[in-house]
């Protein structure tokens, strides 16, 4: 494993686990745009980071969507397909 891939497995930590911490203490989430960036295009890949966009979310309320954290509802399933998103499994 190079260096620059185990960086990013520790941004991915602190992003998510920032939420979890957030949620927890009532507080704001502080994930930083290069973080969300770097985590999105880690589980989207490049080719896809422009599509999530047209969801219209937040770098946190995606994060907490794709890890699980708050589950998709009927209209959000239907627009991730429809707009063919596909997600790394994180698991």
């Amino acid at each position: 494993m190079l260096l620059s891939e185990f960086l990013l497995t520790r941004v991915v930590e602190v992003a998510v686990h920032g939420l979890d911490l957030a949620d927890a203490l009532g507080r704001e989430p502080w994930l930083t745009s290069a973080a969300g960036d770097a985590v999105l295009e880690l589980l989207l890949g490049a080719e896809q980071m422009a599509t999530a966009g047209k969801l219209g979310w937040s770098r946190s309320h995606f994060l907490r969507k794709v890890t699980g954290r708050e589950p998709l509802d009927e209209k959000e399933a239907a627009q991730i397909e429809q707009l063919g998103i596909r997600w790394l499994a994180l698991g």
